[in-house]
């Protein structure tokens, strides 16, 4: 299991796109709460608050995510190789519950260098330190919720196709509809349950600085969920 884990760290970071989707991760945040003027710059709203960040970070992940997992079972099944897996003495499910954690780990590696975001508003914060930390401690975790139910999404999808491309579209696809389109026809048509089944709205919960059980159980069942249904398509 330790081996397989490994493995994937290894095949990501020995790609340039794996680099390339890292840094596009950091660069599109970066720009949008320092740079370019809208309602997440942080300069131009004169708040020493990261909530910006963290509403932006669902939807940076649509690339970041996808881009981590749509290898991980594709290639092993175009390639053969899942077979060879799956014969090993390991069973299917620590396959993927290895290729899983893999995927979790590099979206908190992509993660850790925003801290400096924390670090900054700190000292530019008046008077120095006037910052929400336990909101902010509440917001990560809820980041790294995201990467953990986007990842198990991830990679049941890329157990459905051996094509990188058709599961790097269908996890985008599927991560908007279960994280925005979901969220969008619950108040569009004032629907509690169909909101409430939004990946977005217990995002959001938390996000707020409020870690309910009810939303940590969401965010273990639907990863479960996925990742059940990704065993059950890998042969």
């Amino acid at each position: 299991m330790l081996a397989i884990y490994k493995n994937e760290l290894k095949k990501f970071f020995n790609t340039l796109e794996g680099y390339v989707a890292m840094l596009l991760f950091l660069t599109v945040n970066s720009l949008a709460i320092w740079h370019i003027p809208s309602d997440l710059n942080l300069f131009q709203n004169n708040q020493a608050d990261l909530s910006p960040f963290f509403e932006l970070t669902p939807w940076v992940f649509l690339i970041l995510i996808p881009s981590i997992t749509m290898k991980m079972i594709s290639n092993e099944m175009s390639n053969k190789t899942i077979t060879i897996l799956i014969t090993k003495p390991i069973s299917k499910w620590n396959i993927i519950i290895s290729k899983y954690l893999a995927s979790c780990t590099i979206g908190v590696m992509s993660t850790l260098p925003t801290l400096i975001y924390v670090y900054t508003i700190f000292h530019l914060s008046e008077p120095k330190g006037n910052i929400d930390i336990g909101q902010i401690i509440a917001s990560y975790i809820g980041v790294f919720l995201i990467i953990s139910s986007y990842s198990a999404i991830g990679l049941f999808c890329s157990s459905k196709t051996q094509n990188v491309m058709i599961s790097f579209i269908a996890t985008m696809s599927l991560i908007i509809l279960l994280c925005f389109g979901l969220e969008f026809i619950g108040n569009t048509y004032n629907i509690f349950t169909i909101e409430y089944l939004s990946i977005n709205n217990h995002y959001k919960s938390i996000s707020r600085g409020i870690i309910d059980t009810r939303d940590i159980i969401y965010f273990i069942s639907i990863s479960y969920f996925f990742l059940f249904f990704t065993q059950i398509n890998t042969e």
